[in-house]
């Protein structure tokens, strides 16, 4: 009798599964902490303004009890040109001013909804959740694409994908009399 109870109970813990907690709305400030094995949050970013088209993907893998990210870079304008940097370790704790979870925090703090349009300038997507966040116009924007230039360079500091070179200086030019 007793190893018929056993039986059952053994079968009662293996069949259990375990349920998924990780909640996009709730964890979105602490989603590097949050997320679970299996779990992928993408960031993308429309880096985009005036006649100059670009945009940014960050994805957020969680294996193996680490944190993974992966990111990918476009521009179209005048060609299309692409990079993918391969994975790295995601070690930015989610109180760290430069992490992606700060930066989250300051747009939801300086987000305008009332200015929702279909091109917000961050989404972050975690299976069929969303949450957008905009811009109020070109200031507004560059305002808030220079906080997200802090975080991509303390990640990925030797990432040259959007610079560009300083034009070549004007010709001398010598005063001649004539």
């Amino acid at each position: 009798m007793k190893k018929h109870y056993f039986i059952i109970l053994a079968f009662s813990l293996l069949s259990c599964k375990k349920e998924h907690k990780f909640d996009l709305d709730k964890d979105l400030y602490q989603f590097s902490e949050k997320m679970e094995n299996g779990d992928t949050v993408t960031i993308n970013t429309n880096l985009s303004a005036c006649t100059f088209f670009a945009f940014e993907t960050y994805t957020f893998i969680k294996q193996n009890d680490t944190l993974f990210l992966e990111k990918y870079s476009q521009i179209d304008t005048g060609g299309k040109k692409t990079q993918t940097l391969p994975k790295i370790i995601y070690k930015i704790k989610a109180r760290d001013p430069l992490s992606f979870e700060n930066y989250l925090k300051y747009l939801n703090k300086e987000n305008r909804i009332e200015q929702n349009t279909n091109f917000p300038l961050v989404s972050v997507n975690y299976k069929n959740q969303k949450h957008n966040f905009y811009d109020d116009g070109l200031r507004d924007r560059f305002i808030k694409l220079d906080s997200l230039l802090r975080v991509k360079e303390n990640i990925y500091p030797k990432d040259t994908f959007f610079h560009q070179e300083a034009p070549p200086p004007p010709p001398n030019k010598k005063n001649k009399k004539s």
